[in-house]
């Protein structure tokens, strides 16, 4: 058991939380992490057309499905955070208050704009100043592969006992669920766990691009 380390996961939108990094929240949850999920945006979808989804309440249930805390959404529009200076954007996730041992973000290599920026982000707030810092990225399925880029993983976490629980996470996102072949599907989120595992000689696993990474913050993983 690992008492008093932080982690933020610091993601553009609700459901990248459990997207990204699920299974591995989990397990550290389990294991005594102080986790506490920070959506850069409202978690209102506003980009679709004249549909307006509202995922805040979906979060929370994905988040307690997790076990994990409540999340915090700040103020920023979905897919218009280019539309806001970075330090803005830094000095909002700062203004929190969450001192990190270790942080969960995005990768520079994704195809949605929001989720570079906040790549961007972690690497800013997650500065070593006072202490160290891990920050590890995070794959939402596909979108490094729609971006002509592939999804190149340092770091391999065992996922078998808690991509159930991921699944039962995600189920609760009603407005991303898609079918088979979608990315967003169970069995999408099911393959991609098996591929990763095939890779770490795993049943299941999710992998991270390792952006800093210090040994007594990766025990529990």
């Amino acid at each position: 058991m690992t008492a008093n380390r932080q982690v933020m996961v610091l993601m553009a939108h609700a459901d990248d939380e459990t997207l990204g990094c699920g299974g591995t929240i989990s397990k550290l949850a389990a294991c005594g992490w102080d986790i506490q999920t920070v959506f850069v945006s409202s978690g209102i979808v506003t980009t679709r057309g004249a549909a307006n989804h509202d995922n805040r309440e979906h979060a929370v249930q994905a988040c307690s499905a997790l076990g994990v805390p409540k999340p915090v959404f700040l103020r920023f529009e979905d897919q218009k955070f280019d539309a806001y200076p970075v330090a803005e954007l830094c000095n909002e996730v700062l203004s929190l208050g969450i001192e990190p041992d270790l942080i969960f973000s995005h990768v520079g290599t994704d195809l949605n704009s929001d989720h570079r920026i906040v790549s961007e982000i972690a690497k800013v707030i997650g500065r070593p100043r006072t202490k160290p810092v891990t920050i590890l990225g995070c794959e939402i399925p596909a979108t490094s592969f729609w971006n002509a880029e592939t999804f190149h993983g340092d770091l391999f976490v065992d996922i078998s006992y808690t991509l159930d629980r991921k699944i039962e996470a995600f189920s609760r996102y009603v407005n991303e669920i898609q079918e088979f072949p979608g990315p967003w599907s169970e069995d999408g989120l099911k393959l991609l766990a098996r591929y990763h595992g095939m890779h770490a000689g795993l049943p299941a696993a999710e992998a991270f691009v390792v952006y800093r990474a210090y040994g007594e913050h990766l025990g529990d993983l």
